[in-house]
C-alpha cells in the first residue's frame, strides 16, 4: 500500500496501517513525501512569527516509519501506471542541484 502525502490525515492513515499491518509482516506499507519532515500545520503561523521553534514540533518522517512498520521515500508523485503497479517519482533535487 501506499500512501502519497504526509500531512494529517496521511501521516495518521499510514501510523495505523503500519501498525496494524506492516509491523506483523501483512502488508508493505510505504508513505511518499516531499519533504523529510512534518510540521503540525495549525502550528505554522508560531514557527512564522519565532514564537515555536520547528525542530521541536518537527518530526522526521524515516524515523517515524520505523519506529512504526512503514517505509518513507521522499519524492514527489508524477505519474501512476496502475496495469503495472508501478508509481513514478520525481527527481530529488538537494541544496546542489
Amino acid at each position: 500500500m501506499v500512501v502519497v502525502g504526509g500531512g494529517a490525515g496521511g501521516l495518521e492513515l499510514v501510523t495505523r496501517l503500519g501498525r496494524r499491518l506492516g509491523r506483523r509482516g501483512k502488508a508493505e506499507i510505504t508513505l511518499i513525501d516531499r519533504n523529510s519532515t512534518h510540521i503540525w500545520k495549525p502550528l505554522l503561523h508560531e514557527v512564522a512569527t519565532g514564537a515555536l521553534d520547528s525542530s521541536i514540533d518537527e518530526i522526521s518522517y524515516q524515523s517515524h516509519a520505523q519506529l512504526n512498520g512503514y517505509r518513507f521515500q521522499r519524492g514527489t508523485l508524477e505519474g501512476v501506471d496502475r496495469e503495472a503497479r508501478h508509481l513514478r517519482l520525481a527527481p530529488v533535487l538537494d541544496d546542489h542541484g
